[in-house]
């Protein structure tokens, strides 16, 4: 691929848009996965409780990590777009919990093994929720 065929993607406002969450979505998904691992397989906290604490940290620093900078929202619009958000987070918690139980408790598996979900699957499904709901342009 040549530097002239990428030009039409970089002048693309929905690529550079997925570019930036795909960068700073891995950074907090990364963030809460190391935050869920020093819990459950450092500190022995239960796995669906480690997670929880994972998602407290995650929620704060993702909200600011994709309101500001991933997409962009247009200031004037926090309350709703707050509220959106932990509704969005909150989705994405209930399935990254769902990962950990059925990983942990269903199957048995070791308490890192739901970290392959939640950093595979789980940031796709927030960057739907977050583009077509959360910050979308009204």
């Amino acid at each position: 691929m040549t530097i002239a065929a990428l030009r039409p993607l970089l002048a693309n406002e929905a690529f550079l848009q997925l570019v930036r969450y795909g960068i700073g979505g891995l950074g907090v998904t990364l963030f809460a996965a190391g935050v869920y691992l020093l819990f459950a397989a450092v500190l022995h906290v239960p796995p669906l409780i480690a997670n929880t604490i994972s998602t407290a940290f995650g929620v704060g620093i993702g909200y600011l990590v994709h309101s500001r900078w991933s997409f962009r929202a247009e200031p004037g619009r926090e309350g709703a777009m707050i509220t959106k958000f932990v509704v969005a987070s909150a989705i994405a918690f209930a399935l990254n919990s769902f990962w950990v139980w059925l990983a942990t408790h269903a199957w048995g598996l070791p308490v890192w093994t739901p970290v392959v979900a939640t950093v595979g699957v789980t940031p796709f499904v927030s960057f739907l929720l977050f583009r077509y709901w959360t910050f979308a342009k009204d």
